[in-house]
């Protein structure tokens, strides 16, 4: 069997694409899926996805940037039952050893995903796991000092009564109660954002306002870290678009890239972390973690979405924090990117804006 014909028996697309998304060849799949009048010199999106400019996250372009795979999801319209397509996007090295080409194939899946999601929700239970870990010293730490606060409140009420004597005044206890559930409200509100964090769920997408969404992670994400090197500012746009999010997943997504930043400055001996949002032209919400640490060398930037690829040291991270986040953003229809030189790193996260997105959001 020649080359050719065992490519047309495979029961998958394969197209090659040159580096200006132009198809110079495809299989016999591809032309019945696509169609047999459309393919090659035809840029990649107006035959695949039918569309009339580049997909919101191209794989091909991905691919050549990164010298990586790359993986897509789409539904193909029209024909009758839309199907659900998956793609993996494979550079080819081109002269001197950049890609410059790119090799898709592009499997249709309809129903038959299962595998392949159990094995991702495996990964982040994975991971949030290692995340809550990490977190529990800080946490059981920073837990001490309200409960030391409510032991210290109850010693003295006991020695007013083993004292007997007068009753103590009621001003004074009730400022002892009132101290007392205020330590206890903070104890509640630590544990409550834990189990927030730790709680699973099939993923539902509904219209969030960003803002305080990205507050609430970072306030968590800084839990039981205490005074230290690192600076933690916020520069969340009033008037931010609405998104269109699952607010646990997300919430994850930003918890990962948060403390992969605070890792990197408190690596180099301290420095700033800034997390903003904004709104893009291509009608996404923007929200951008950026640190002054020692950034990622062009060689390993490349392998940062790998499963179980990490920079940091031995016992300090699972290698699954992108990797999993670079998959819960697939699964909220977004988009994670990353750019990195000595001495700054910059981790965009792209959600949808919701439908009338431009209802604005909390400053």
């Amino acid at each position: 069997m020649k080359i050719e014909e065992a490519l047309d028996s495979l029961d998958a697309a394969l197209l090659y694409i040159d580096c200006r998304h132009r198809i110079q060849w495809m299989n016999k799949r591809a032309a019945e899926w696509f169609g047999t009048g459309t393919g090659r010199r035809r840029a990649c999106y107006r035959v695949a996805s039918r569309g009339a400019e580049f997909c919101a996250i191209c794989p091909t372009g991905r691919a050549i940037e990164c010298g990586t795979p790359a993986h897509y999801e789409f539904t193909l319209e029209g024909g009758g039952k839309p199907r659900e397509l998956e793609v993996v996007a494979v550079p080819a090295r081109g002269l001197g050893g950049a890609p410059g080409s790119v090799f898709e194939i592009i499997m249709d899946v309809t129903g038959r995903g299962l595998i392949r999601i159990r094995q991702e929700e495996l990964m982040e239970k994975v991971e949030k796991m290692a995340a809550i870990g990490r977190l529990a010293a800080g946490i059981a730490h920073e837990l001490n000092t309200p409960l030391g606060t409510i032991s210290i409140i109850s010693d003295e009420i006991a020695r007013m009564v083993e004292k007997g004597g007068p009753v103590p005044a009621r001003e004074l206890l009730n400022e002892h109660l009132s101290d007392m559930k205020g330590e206890i409200e903070r104890c509640r509100g630590i544990i409550n954002d834990l189990l927030g964090f730790s709680q699973a769920g099939a993923t539902r997408l509904v219209p969030i306002d960003i803002n305080p969404l990205v507050q609430r992670a970072l306030k968590f994400a800084s839990r039981g870290r205490g005074p230290g090197s690192v600076e933690l500012s916020t520069d969340l746009a009033p008037g931010t678009p609405r998104a269109c999010t699952d607010p646990d997943r997300f919430r994850q997504v930003l918890f990962n890239v948060v403390r992969n930043a605070i890792d990197a400055v408190e690596e180099k001996g301290g420095g700033k972390v800034s997390v903003s949002t904004s709104s893009s032209d291509e009608g996404f919400v923007r929200v951008s973690v950026t640190d002054d640490g020692p950034g990622i060398p062009g060689e390993l930037l490349k392998r940062v979405f790998e499963p179980f690829f990490t920079t940091k040291p031995v016992g300090k991270g699972t290698g699954l924090g992108l990797s999993v986040s670079y998959g819960i953003m697939r699964d909220l229809k977004g988009e994670i990117q990353i750019d990195s030189r000595p001495g700054s790193t910059r981790v965009d996260l792209f959600l949808p804006q919701a439908a009338g997105g431009n209802g604005k959001g909390g400053g």
